[in-house]
């Protein structure tokens, strides 16, 4: 299948933390360029999300670089594979000289560090997106709340997904359309620890709209009132969900803080 533009990417957000110095060692740059390549090889390959260490001294944290990329569950082949080769173009372009950074699409994200994050459960920095439709009343953040939740226990009870979709009924015209992920290092607690610490964000950043999502460097959570995901049976997707019906419309970093910093 031919990418056109209509089929590229939706940027959401990046996180870049500089170094401290005017320019990183050259030793740290080089590992940070190999990672890159490693990622666009190893995605080439058909790989939907990994990690990796780069470095010459693994037993120094601060020497090596720690990458991880992932496409959303439903997204595979040569969508995926375009998505990553967009993120890591984009990432080199939006945070040089950057100890660690993060890149979000709505299909995809990468990321590197020089900390071993591998496993751990990581909220900060967390940021939201919403939609521009305002909620009828104040009982459907509850029942926003309350499907998510499902999905939650869903993504964390069985075997091995790392992510969950769901339809909901939530009248009789209307419907609700969500979906869950956590990074494939996490364990079924920390990923469950993670989603619920995204799910209590939610009152207060994005409780008053139909549409929203809220991620962190491990999970992310999304809901909307279309199906924005693609079924099993279906081809990848052939226009931009990210420009649907004006959806983004407001994006905010709820706690922008170095993405190292807050663990669970």
């Amino acid at each position: 299948m031919i990418l056109t533009t209509a089929q590229s990417p939706f940027y959401l957000y990046s996180i870049c933390q500089n170094s401290t110095e005017k320019i990183l060692n050259t030793s740290y740059q080089s590992s940070v360029n190999s990672l890159f390549s490693w990622i666009n090889s190893d995605s080439d390959l058909g790989t939907t999300s990994n990690h990796n260490i780069i470095g010459r001294n693994r037993s120094n944290d601060h020497d090596n670089v720690y990458g991880l990329y992932g496409c959303r569950g439903d997204i595979t082949g040569s969508f995926c594979r375009f998505c990553i080769d967009t993120a890591v173009r984009e990432i080199a372009q939006r945070c040089p000289n950057s100890v660690s950074a993060l890149i979000w699409y709505d299909v995809c994200v990468m990321g590197y560090t020089n900390q071993n994050t591998t496993g751990k459960v990581i909220v900060t920095p967390s940021w939201n997106v919403t939609g521009s439709r305002n909620v009828k009343d104040s009982t459907e953040l509850g029942k926003a709340e309350n499907n998510m939740m499902s999905l939650i226990r869903k993504v964390t009870t069985e075997a091995s997904p790392v992510w969950a979709t769901g339809e909901f009924i939530w009248s009789d015209t209307e419907r609700r359309y969500g979906l869950v992920q956590c990074n494939r290092d996490l364990s079924k607690d920390g990923c469950k620890q993670c989603l619920e610490a995204m799910l209590d964000l939610v009152p207060q950043c994005c409780g008053t709209k139909v549409a929203w999502a809220v991620m962190s460097p491990s999970c992310g959570l999304k809901i909307d009132d279309y199906r924005f995901y693609q079924l099993e049976t279906e081809s990848p997707p052939m226009a931009n969900p990210g420009n649907v019906d004006g959806w983004p419309v407001s994006l905010n970093c709820i706690e922008l803080k170095n993405y190292n910093e807050k663990h669970i």
